[in-house]
């Protein structure tokens, strides 16, 4: 494992600690919401151990949070994202990264790149707690988004606009890795 990832996991697994504590809730506790072990969930809050998607998923439902919640929220002091400087969530066994585009995650607009294979499954962890709309671009692969029962297949540079509210499941669809942008705005 590098050392990129693994300062990852640990900072992963420390948001999870800081949430579940500001929940006040033990290990035990979070265990029964999950089905996860506690050891399990010690490991994750110690940066130990390669969780999948599906578990971290269950974590973030548990802690009602949104997937992009369990990254760094510093403000930045600039308007200007460089590359090498985006904030990132990566679950590499699972074919899972989010990098956040936007200097802030506090702001009505927040901008993400996201790569998942096939194999992540459904990249909806839950519906956001306020209203927002979204934008996704995709970029490479293909994608399938569900929304309101109807299921829509995105080729390279095709886009879709909707009220999160709506959106049941996102996709990887195909043999490769679906590469796209996605604008999420709080209204």
């Amino acid at each position: 494992m590098d050392d990129e990832f693994q300062r990852d996991q640990i900072e992963l697994g420390e948001r999870v600690k800081a949430r579940r504590q500001e929940l006040a809730l033990s290990l035990r506790d979070l265990a029964g919401m999950t089905d996860l072990s506690p050891a399990f969930l010690s490991a994750l809050e110690r940066g130990m151990g390669n969780p999948s998607l599906a578990s971290v998923r269950k974590v973030v439902n548990a802690l009602k949070l949104p997937m992009y919640r369990l990254v760094d929220e510093t403000p930045a002091s600039s308007p200007l994202v460089r590359r090498a400087q985006r904030v990132r969530l990566r679950l590499p066994t699972q074919h899972f990264q989010v990098e956040i585009l936007t200097p802030h995650l506090n702001r009505r607009m927040i901008v993400f790149e996201q790569v998942a294979g096939p194999e992540a499954g459904n990249l909806v962890a839950q519906p956001l707690a306020e209203p927002s709309e979204e934008c996704i671009i995709l970029l490479s692969g293909q994608l399938e988004v569900c929304l309101s029962g109807t299921a829509y297949e995105l080729e390279p540079g095709d886009s879709i606009y909707f009220e999160h509210r709506v959106l049941e499941s996102i996709r990887a669809i195909g043999e490769n890795e679906a590469r796209y942008i996605a604008a999420v705005a709080r209204t």
